[in-house]
């Protein structure tokens, strides 16, 4: 099995760095595609480009959003799988990706896994919306289905629940596997507050009270990979 990971950041410091350098070993990553979207800080940029010559390392000029910069990083992946994940994480265990890959490989109905952040309880409410699960930006998915979901429109912080819902109304079979990251939440970076100013006091109530939400809160992705 061969995948591309593609990995958006923005202003993370030197974190995108520490993620890259956790997964280059995994033999069955084909390409790293990292996407800086419009950081003020170039120095992740500069290093993992320098350090790391066989990663494509992209760099947009201004900030485009997080669905924006995968979209991106899918013009210059070829292999039939792609593995999404956060450029803010520590405590990245290969094994437990690796073993992600493995389940897909084996079964090839799956369509898509979502690593459950089991250990990052980080945000309010985290429990009751099942933030760790739905609104997890680490998952592996086919190619042709990712760019399906590109193509439509995507508004603000809504690439996860896009693909949430792509999935859901083409009838696909998705799992969720555990992930021991730490992926730290907007509200978390920059203060509760401000993580949600941020957002936008309107987005984040019409993000957070959406019928898209509460179906895939109770409803998605309820099943443990096999």
């Amino acid at each position: 099995m061969k995948v591309d990971c593609i990995i958006p950041y923005c202003d993370e410091g030197l974190r995108p760095l520490n993620v890259v350098e956790a997964i280059l070993s995994i033999k069955e990553i084909n390409k790293i595609i990292t996407i800086d979207d419009g950081s003020q800080d170039n120095k992740a940029f500069k290093i993992i480009k320098s350090r790391h010559p066989q990663i494509i390392s992209l760099k947009l000029k201004k900030n485009l959003g997080k669905a924006e910069a995968v979209k991106e990083g899918m013009k210059f992946a070829t292999s039939p799988y792609i593995f999404l994940l956060d450029g803010d994480l520590s405590n990245i265990k290969e094994a437990e990706i690796t073993d992600g890959f493995l389940k897909i490989a084996k079964d090839n109905r799956i369509d898509m896994i979502i690593f459950r952040r089991i250990i990052d309880k980080t945000v309010l409410f985290s429990k009751f919306i099942r933030h760790d699960t739905i609104f997890s930006g680490q998952r592996i998915l086919k190619r042709e289905d990712l760019t399906k979901v590109l193509n439509s429109k995507i508004e603000g912080y809504k690439l996860e629940l896009s693909i949430n819902s792509y999935m859901i109304n083409n009838h696909k079979k998705v799992y969720w596997m555990p992930l021991s990251v730490y992926n730290p939440s907007k509200q978390k970076k920059w203060g509760y507050l401000k993580g949600i100013f941020k957002i936008g006091i309107p987005s984040f109530f019409k993000y957070m009270i959406s019928r898209d939400i509460i179906y895939q809160t109770f409803f998605y992705c309820r099943d443990k990979a096999p």
